[in-house]
């Protein structure tokens, strides 16, 4: 759900391009960045979601539908490269089909992108490319699943990758987003619905992984606990309704 709405003030452009021409860490985290520049609403469970790719180099997020998964890991990816300077950061996301890739994390991309201020974010966007200037910045592609190159030849001293649906991505694209991200500021996102408990996702959300591990349930989303929204956003985020009615189609503890 693209929803505005933070009580923070938006910072002005002149702010964001003095923090980027600074050659220390950005002086705003990824929550900030997305509540203050970019002047979006993000709940607590998407808020512990930028928390997490500021601390650990791999976060898996396992969580049921409709709590805004791919709206949070496209805004992840816009503060990725409006927080780091120019040129500097590259973004590569993927998906288990490219329709998904399109459809659904680049279609928020552009979302955001779009309802950003004026010069908060670099460059430009198409359906599943970010440049600046003529010089890519990011990319949305499905390869193939025996592809062990997929993304072979990505340098930058800050490359984010973001798996999305990740429980349909076949292990040979986790390697090749391994193969990535080797060094010390680098970051993989991985974000799905634990649907299949052989995929790679679930061996990565499992205890003693060495991943960071968010699980996110119907019970932690604002219907259930009464944290307080945007009006509009709670018709977005999953329903009691809905809960009730697969309770009672799958059993309690499904």
């Amino acid at each position: 759900p693209a929803i505005s709405g933070s009580s923070r003030p938006l910072r002005s452009p002149f702010a964001v391009a003095a923090d980027l021409l600074s050659p220390s860490p950005p002086s705003l985290g990824t929550e900030a960045f997305i509540s203050e520049v970019l002047g979006e609403f993000l709940w607590s469970k998407q808020r512990a979601i930028c928390a997490a790719v500021d601390a650990h180099r791999r976060v898996a997020v396992q969580s049921c539908h409709d709590i805004g998964k791919s709206w949070s890991a496209a805004r992840v990816a816009c503060a990725w490269l409006g927080r780091h300077p120019p040129g500097e950061a590259f973004v590569v996301t993927s998906a288990p089909t490219f329709a998904q890739v399109r459809g659904i994390l680049w279609r928020e991309i552009q979302r955001a992108f779009r309802r950003a201020p004026p010069g908060a974010l670099p460059g430009r966007v198409n359906q599943t490319e970010w440049l600046l200037g003529n010089e890519l910045i990011a990319f949305g592609r499905k390869p193939s699943d025996t592809d062990p190159a997929a993304f072979q030849g990505i340098h930058a001293m800050y490359v984010l990758v973001i798996l999305d649906e990740a429980g349909g991505v076949p292990r040979s694209l986790w390697d090749a987003a391994s193969a990535l991200t080797t060094n010390e500021n680098a970051r993989i996102l991985a974000i799905g619905n634990p649907d299949d408990p052989e995929s790679h996702f679930a061996t990565v959300c499992r205890p003693g992984s060495g991943w960071h591990v968010i699980h996110i349930g119907a019970e932690d989303t604002p219907a259930f606990t009464g944290e307080a929204v945007p009006r509009e956003l709670l018709p977005l985020l999953i329903s009691p309704t809905w809960v009730a009615e697969k309770a009672q189609e799958w059993g309690e503890t499904s």
